[in-house]
């Protein structure tokens, strides 16, 4: 009888451990897809600010809807330099955000990028 009791705590002792496991995988594999999601949203509004700034060299920035997400564009700088600050949100109240910056050199209608750089 104390066999089977023993071997009974084993087995359930591992199916718990396998049950949270597999509850730590599902949330990683949640957070790597949001994460992915906000990125995709950050990168097009990336896109918008720099085709608003292509056609008005006055842009300054604003908010925008994309998808499931809003960003927030700020654009800086005089002349020919520039630099572009995105910052992406879900819009579900989640966490998962990101930042872009970019620098880049306007001559006429042309928009060279000089620099990236990301942060979560």
């Amino acid at each position: 009888m104390t066999s089977i009791i023993v071997i009974s705590a084993i087995t359930l002792a591992i199916a718990v451990s396998i049950s949270l496991l597999g509850v730590g995988e599902a949330r990683n594999s949640l957070d790597f897809k949001k994460g992915q999601g906000t990125l995709k949203i950050a990168e097009g509004c990336v896109d918008e600010a720099l085709y608003r700034l292509k056609l008005d060299g006055g842009y300054s920035g604003g908010s925008l809807n994309v998808g499931d997400g809003t960003c927030n564009i700020s654009v800086s700088g005089t002349g020919a330099d520039r630099t572009v600050n995105v910052l992406a949100q879900l819009s579900n109240g989640s966490s998962y955000s990101k930042r872009i910056q970019i620098t880049v050199k306007r001559a006429g209608t042309a928009i060279n990028i000089t620099s990236w750089s990301e942060t979560p």
